[in-house]
């Protein structure tokens, strides 16, 4: 029984070490997708941003040739 005991105890070592190497190595990996889309969401919101800031400025430029027509 004791011989059993070890033999599933090493057996439980071994397959955890597998384990936790392989998400080491997919570690890298995963960072660079992680950065690549914290980057691609910094430039959608800065372009959303100039966008809808372009578009006020048209409106209210707009807004304020079409008030200066009718006086």
């Amino acid at each position: 029984m004791l011989k059993l005991r070890q033999l599933v105890s090493n057996k439980i070592l071994v397959a955890s070490v597998a384990l936790t190497s392989g998400s080491a190595f997919a570690e890298g990996a995963n960072e660079t997708a992680i950065t690549a889309a914290v980057d691609a969401g910094k430039s959608m919101v800065s372009l959303t941003t100039s966008g809808v800031i372009g578009i006020a400025a048209l409106g209210f430029g707009l807004g304020m040739v079409v008030s200066w027509l009718r006086k």
